[in-house]
């Protein structure tokens, strides 16, 4: 496809931020104008495997320049997304500073802080040397987006010698969760994984409510789609479908509120009962042999699946009591320090609290969706309850 230059232009799709409910950022869109004044997007040509690399280079350099020039005339103050292929830097590898898009943003008086150069996740098995060309951009001030992370196998080395600041999640991922908590749960992994070494989340290719909703749920920060805003051909006056972005803060709102109070009612309906089973039932912890005890009580916890014992340093001093089984899961001695609902009813007790309710998740074996449930019956002994959610 023959684009004559003149008729290249670029579009700008908002990326919003939870955090200020504004735009963020705009990403560069590549366009064309056809000869009767209609516009449109230059993915087929970019994607076409009948398109050379020199060719996609060229025009995508047209879309650029018109890109930037347009962001200075418009006085914007967002960061500017710009996707760079790794293959285009293998000219600059050992002169960085000849990089066409550094000089077009010094050109135009466009502050190298605010551009965020995005590169796909697939290509991150590059030589060392385009990894220089790559921090040369962080260097000199830009930010660094890994972009469809997630589409292909991840290569943590690469990940921590370019520490990005961003990473889009591949819109697949995002559409697949509404029909599989496997994807929803690979997803809050990732963001849990990003929080925790300070990178921040864009989930990208969201297209309704219910996607929108699950990415708030799961700690992204910044947001793009056509359920948000399309790509536009002006940065001025942006048409941002703020409605629907506040419904889902509220929607988040509304779930977290209800989840806690949720939590709550359960964990303080199951310390009653416990108590007075305990009460009832005295404890005795110079027993060998607390089997016998748990059937019991397990037998009046209705909203128990198993019930089992572990010292305050995580060995099972029980079985796993099973609800309506006459069988015994053979767990005695096992470990369950390294458990997050461990954790978790250690961290109560130092608080002062005797109980606490872990956050849903699958069992191992079962896959079931259950909590997990922790009193404290002395300071050496811990009564663990797992109930399916």
């Amino acid at each position: 496809m023959n684009i004559p230059p003149e008729k290249v232009i670029a579009y700008f799709q908002p990326i919003l931020s939870a955090d200020s409910k504004t735009v963020y950022s705009y990403e560069i869109l590549g366009r064309y104008i056809d000869d009767d004044g209609d516009v449109h997007s230059l993915g087929p040509f970019f994607n076409d495997s009948n398109t050379t690399n020199e060719e996609v280079l060229q025009v995508d350099r047209l879309v650029r320049r018109y890109a930037l020039k347009k962001y200075a005339e418009e006085k914007r103050t967002e960061y500017l997304f710009i996707n760079i292929r790794l293959a285009w830097l293998i000219q600059y590898t050992d002169k960085p500073d000849l990089m066409l898009t550094l000089k077009w943003a010094e050109e135009f008086g466009i502050s190298l802080k605010k551009l965020v150069i995005e590169i796909t996740e697939e290509e991150f098995n590059a030589s060392d040397a385009y990894i220089r060309a790559i921090l040369h951009y962080k260097a000199v001030g830009c930010r660094i987006a890994l972009d469809d992370y997630g589409k292909s196998a991840s290569d943590i080395e690469r990940l921590a010698e370019i520490k990005p600041d961003i990473i889009k999640i591949n819109m697949d991922y995002i559409h697949s969760s509404e029909k599989s908590y496997h994807y929803r749960e690979y997803l809050r992994s990732v963001a849990d994984f990003a929080e925790s070494v300070g990178i921040e989340v864009l989930y990208e290719g969201v297209e309704t409510q219910e996607q929108l909703d699950i990415c708030m749920a799961l700690k992204g920060r910044f947001y793009q789609g056509f359920l948000i805003a399309r790509p536009q051909p002006s940065m001025s006056n942006s048409v941002i479908n703020e409605a629907v972005f506040s419904e889902s803060i509220e929607n988040l709102y509304t779930v977290l509120q209800d989840k806690i109070t949720k939590t709550e009612a359960l964990r303080k309906s199951l310390d009653t009962q416990i108590e007075s089973f305990l009460a009832g039932n005295l404890f005795d912890s110079g027993k060998k042999d607390y089997d016998t005890y748990l059937a019991k009580l397990c037998e009046e916890l209705s909203s128990a699946r198993l019930v089992y014992l572990c010292d305050s340093h995580g060995n099972q001093l029980t079985s796993n009591i099973i609800l309506n089984s006459k069988n015994l899961a053979a767990y005695k001695n096992k470990n369950w320090v390294w458990r997050g609902y461990f954790y978790e009813a250690l961290k109560s007790i130092a608080t002062g609290k005797k109980s606490c309710l872990s956050d849903a998740y699958h069992d191992f074996s079962t896959k079931d969706k259950v909590r997990t449930y922790s009193y404290a019956i002395s300071e050496d002994i811990l009564l663990f309850v797992d109930i399916e959610e």
